[in-house]
């Protein structure tokens, strides 16, 4: 059964790429079909499997055999139940949002392979099946980006993906050949008891490296916000439950291994830093799915400071919620994008409010992910905030400040997000916009709908996922003083937001306050960074030519030269014995010299 979750979508991609492409109903609800099947695969397997893994022979190696191995852990399940229960949202949401009858057939064959390479990754229990579906996920990630391929910007935006993701891929497969090269395994169960080695010490660091790259991390952030060039329900998908978790679900996954190590606190240091280029990017950014997506690093980080202070439970809680409301909040945006002409920029969308089943949906979404009680968003936020209320060292006391700042500019910039479509457009501008809510179609109204009634109670995983989930590491817990100082961070970002943007109607960042905008916007400054690693990169790989060049030279005139030093000599091989004689004595003459000096 655990084939069939990655058959099935594989079968039907390639049915749609052989036999479907010219017929466009047919391809929507054929993949449509398909992501059912492998949901309800997924239930059953929650239902009927217990804690197993299986293995397969791959290949052998000398006396070794490679395996793909999968397992049925309930963490693997848990993930596997996020991908397989949001892809038919995704992929109903799609056939509202994506109207080009030619690009239905390319579409829905990546988005096919794309669910399979994720669906594998959540099942895999060693680094050869998990290593094969990251690679997918790299491949197929950067095909719907760059989906628009006559848009310089996602043909750009999908070349930054690919180079950053490699980065990581290659220190994945470092990590791999030590790992390998030290133990003789690939297995994660026999990796957990495994003695500590300064092999396993760079191994894990390179996977780390690996983590961050997927799951853009500082400072491999800036690909996730261009990644917005591609269709919206990508978007949807890469920041719900796909790629950008892959990353943070291989870190919980291998968590007992650093545990062990004692270099959780990486996670700290990194998640802490990113999380702040988040939430600054966030505020400064008008771009309404950009916004969104520096609001996903956040989030991720968030998730990485929860696992570098060993609290599973709270990581994996806010990995759960955040997977309903971002792919709700995408899919508002998606749906503010079409009424308004595919108008990208968040200060120039109004009227959000004339569809009262989007904004009523938009609504939820915004505060769970901002934080307010009883939204599942506030449990997942307030869980590793009360992780970190450990006022024992200065350390802690300077992370708590740093979190509290971070829950603060969240709501700033998510309720900005929220109040600013909501203007009624200005005269000048009201006869020349095309905006139009009505015309939205039903696929794209119940996919939010039915992820806000999931946003709303996914609630109850607060009190249920330490019975759900067998981790270790610290439990779930959020005081009565945790709930307060969130809310008050929160309400007090909502009546910022309030003032600034309803009340004073602030357009952004004008020319007015672009200092300010560039002291919270570091993307520039992080693609400037990216230039002076590409520049090095050229000019390190230039000096390696220029080093193999003349090597190159020099071993070819080195061969030349005695090739010729053969064919003189061998010219006085000529049958004449006066010439023998004379070299013999010659070097005789030369051999007593030498002996008497």
């Amino acid at each position: 059964m655990l084939a069939l979750l990655v058959i099935v979508p594989l079968v039907v991609a390639a049915f749609l790429a052989v036999i479907l492409r010219s017929r466009t109903t047919l391809v929507r609800y054929v993949a449509l079909g398909a992501s059912v099947i492998s949901l309800l695969i997924a239930v059953a397997l929650l239902l009927t499997s217990s804690n197993m893994v299986q293995q397969f022979i791959w290949f052998n190696v000398g006396q070794y055999a490679v395996h793909i191995s999968t397992t049925t852990a309930p963490i693997n399940l848990m993930l596997l139940l996020i991908v397989a229960g949001i892809t038919p949202l995704i992929f109903a949401y799609s056939i509202g949002y994506l109207k080009t009858p030619s690009e239905q057939g390319r579409y829905y064959f990546e988005m096919c392979i794309f669910a399979a390479s994720m669906m594998l990754f959540s099942i895999s229990a060693n680094f050869i099946s998990l290593f094969i579906a990251w690679e997918m996920l790299g491949i197929t990630s950067y095909l719907l980006i760059g989906f628009w391929q006559y848009k310089p910007k996602a043909q750009l935006a999908a070349r930054k993906a690919i180079t950053t993701i490699i980065i990581g891929d290659v220190a994945m497969l470092i990590a791999m050949l030590l790992i390998w090269s030290t133990y003789h395994t690939f297995e994660f169960l026999a990796l957990y008891s495994a003695a500590a080695t300064p092999a396993l010490y760079a191994a894990m660091l390179l996977i780390a490296v690996a983590a961050f790259t997927k799951s853009a991390q500082f400072p491999f952030t800036e690909w996730l916000a261009d990644a917005m060039e591609g269709p919206t329900p990508v978007s949807a998908f890469l920041h719900s439950s796909t790629m950008v978790k892959a990353g943070v679900f291989l870190i919980l996954i291998l968590a007992p291994i650093y545990t062990n190590l004692h270099i959780l606190n990486l996670f700290v240091i990194f998640g802490i830093v990113s999380a702040l280029v988040g939430a600054m990017n966030a505020l400064a950014e008008h771009h309404i799915k950009r916004i969104l997506a520096y609001s996903t690093i956040e989030d991720l980080a968030l998730m990485f400071i929860a696992i570098g202070f060993n609290a599973l439970y709270a990581a994996v809680l806010l990995f759960i919620v955040q997977a309903f409301y971002k792919a709700l909040l995408f899919m508002s945006a998606g749906s503010i994008m079409t009424a308004g002409d595919d108008e990208e920029d968040l200060f120039e969308s109004f009227n959000s409010t004339k569809n009262r089943g989007l904004f009523i949906t938009m609504v939820i979404g915004t505060l769970s992910l901002a934080g307010i009680f009883p939204m599942s968003g506030f449990f997942g936020k307030a869980a590793i905030d009360s992780v970190a209320a450990n006022f024992s060292s200065l350390p802690n006391i300077i992370l708590y400040v740093l979190l509290s700042v971070v829950d603060l500019l969240s709501s700033i910039y998510i309720f900005r997000w929220l109040f600013v479509p909501m203007r009624k457009a200005p005269l000048e501008k009201a006869f020349t916009l095309n905006i139009n809510y009505r015309t939205l179609p039903k696929s794209m109204l119940i996919p939010p709908t039915i992820l806000a009634a999931f946003v709303i109670i996914g609630s109850v995983f607060y009190v249920t996922l330490t019975n759900l989930l067998p981790l270790g590491g610290l439990p779930v817990s959020i005081g009565v003083s945790d709930t307060v100082v969130e809310t008050i961070l929160v309400l007090a970002g909502l009546a910022i937001a309030y003032l600034l943007y309803v009340k004073m109607r602030l357009s952004g960042f004008t020319e007015k306050h672009e200092v300010l905008r560039g002291a919270f916007n570091s993307g520039a400054e992080i693609n400037v960074l990216y230039n002076y690693f590409a520049a090095f990169v050229m000019l390190s790989a230039n000096v390696v030519w220029r080093f193999d060049h003349y090597i190159d030279r020099l071993l070819y005139y080195s061969g030349m030269g005695l090739v010729e030093i053969g064919n003189r000599l061998r010219r006085l091989q000529n049958g004449q014995t006066n010439l023998y004689v004379a070299a013999f004595m010659l070097g005789l003459l030369a051999l007593i010299l030498l002996f008497a000096l």
